[in-house]
């Protein structure tokens, strides 16, 4: 990293992190993408909605990465002009952070009651079912990947990824991640196989008029679920799938057991 253009850092206060959800949403409105808009507070199109909701982005975000222990936030300084190039958040879990399996994941940017809190909460809880089904034991994964435009294509990416596997390799983690097509290449080249394709299923009986708005604006591609084995090794000892991981698997294989640890 130290020949690189780009300095990564982890965020250690809010007004940091203000800076990287700034260029979160430039990444994610060229191209538009339309899921941003079920997962983030958009209220409206406006360059003063656009204030109004970053600022509160941050305020619901910052908040949720202080109650998550996991929660590694970092961002791509250039070194000559000091702009953040992108960033992303590393969820570095040390022990079983399903102990209860799979639960619903509840919209708090949206208000309570709402159907795009619903659809948000809907969405959201399907995506992240098979990490609370298969991931009941220390692993990491990433979240809200996103290079600024004026920086694509110059390795951003790999860096912010590069960052989390420093980390976790020496602890033997597995990492998974709920990708979109765009994301794939990037992470196949940091040693990330495909293991299925998630379809949402937006179904309703009776649906509403809004309902059936958001599904049409809002409607996530085809998210896939990508696996990384321990240092990325893929032996003929991997299992087909991390469902199919066991508490000997990473033994079997050589590899060190992760201890759990606070």
């Amino acid at each position: 990293m130290s020949d690189s253009q780009f300095e990564v850092k982890e965020i250690l206060t809010k007004e940091e992190y203000r800076r990287l959800v700034d260029v979160l949403w430039s990444a994610n409105s060229h191209p538009y993408n339309a899921v941003w808009t079920a997962v983030h507070p958009v209220s409206g199109h406006t360059a003063e909605d656009r204030v109004k909701d970053k600022a509160y982005d941050c305020e619901v975000r910052w908040a949720a990465h202080e109650k998550n222990p996991a929660s590694h936030l970092i961002y791509a300084i250039d070194k000559q002009t000091g702009r953040v190039a992108g960033g992303c958040e590393w969820l570095i879990f040390r022990k079983n952070p399903f102990p209860n399996g799979p639960q619903p994941i509840p919209c708090t940017w949206y208000p309570e009651g709402s159907e795009r809190a619903e659809y948000a909460s809907h969405m959201l809880s399907q995506a992240f079912f098979p990490r609370q089904s298969w991931f009941q034991r220390p692993h990491a994964g990433v979240n809200a990947m996103g290079v600024h435009p004026d920086f694509r294509r110059r390795g951003v990416g790999r860096l912010l990824m590069e960052w989390g596997h420093e980390r976790i390799d020496p602890l033997g983690y597995e990492s998974f991640i709920e990708g979109s097509p765009t994301g794939r290449f990037l992470y196949e080249e940091c040693g990330y196989k495909r293991v299925l394709c998630l379809h949402i299923d937006f179904a309703k009986k009776n649906p509403s008029d809004e309902w059936n708005r958001l599904v049409h604006e809002c409607l996530p591609p085809p998210i896939l679920l990508l696996w990384r084995p321990p240092r990325g090794e893929w032996t003929d000892k991997v299992p087909v799938g991390p469902w199919a991981v066991t508490e000997k698997t990473w033994e079997e294989t050589g590899a060190e057991v992760a201890q759990e640890s606070a």
